[in-house]
């Protein structure tokens, strides 16, 4: 019986192994598209790039907010 639970046991971590080698497919991101699409900064792979890409993240966030006040405004017409 031990021996049957330890096959079982060595059967599912062999699974979960195989699983997690294989990777998960299809791990895209979707993004809107027409007016709505904005280019989003690329996370750096290298430290050095971090304040650069610190900067980038400062603009884009400011842009979303500047964006976001004027439809606002725009609707509020």
């Amino acid at each position: 019986m031990r021996l049957i639970l330890l096959l079982l046991a060595l059967l599912i971590v062999g699974w979960l192994v195989y699983q997690q080698i294989a990777g998960v497919p299809g791990r895209s991101i979707e993004t809107p598209t027409g007016e709505a699409a904005v280019e989003v900064p690329r996370v750096p792979q290298r430290p050095q790039d971090l304040p650069a890409f610190e900067q980038q993240m400062q603009q884009f966030m400011h842009d979303s907010a500047e964006e976001r006040r004027q439809r606002l405004d725009a609707l509020e017409r």
